[in-house]
């Protein structure tokens, strides 16, 4: 081989996923109920859900809270157009929980869409 080798092409890094993207054609406020009672149903407790501030990319969700679990923290945010990113901390181990499933009995519009990549998310 002479003395220019051929170079090892560099792969793209790959993406960090983080959690899930859902669509609802319910509203804000709505699917935010929704939530609120499949995430009680599956924590057999009323959950607390506290508003937590955006430092993502635009545009802003119109609402993001914040809920505690047994596994950490999980986020919810929820544009006016129906989208929404669902961030749970054990979204790794289980990337489709109970709540889902217990989320769409309740909204029957509700259909995931995708993976929320780490960049694509933010709250602080």
């Amino acid at each position: 081989m002479g003395i220019f080798g051929r170079r090892k092409q560099q792969r793209p890094a790959q993406p960090e996923y983080i959690g899930r993207k859902f669509h609802s054609d319910v509203g804000v406020e709505s699917s935010l109920a929704n939530f609120r009672t499949a995430l009680g149903q599956q924590m057999s407790v009323e959950p607390v859900l506290t508003p937590v501030r955006w430092t993502g990319p635009d545009p802003a969700p119109e609402r993001v809270v914040a809920a505690r679990t047994a596994q950490g923290t999980a986020y919810l945010a929820l544009w006016v157009d129906g989208a929404m990113h669902f961030v749970a901390p054990d979204y790794h181990q289980t990337p489709t929980p109970p709540l889902v499933g217990l989320w769409k009995m309740r909204d029957g519009s509700l259909r995931g869409t995708g993976s929320v990549q780490a960049d694509e998310f933010g709250v602080g």
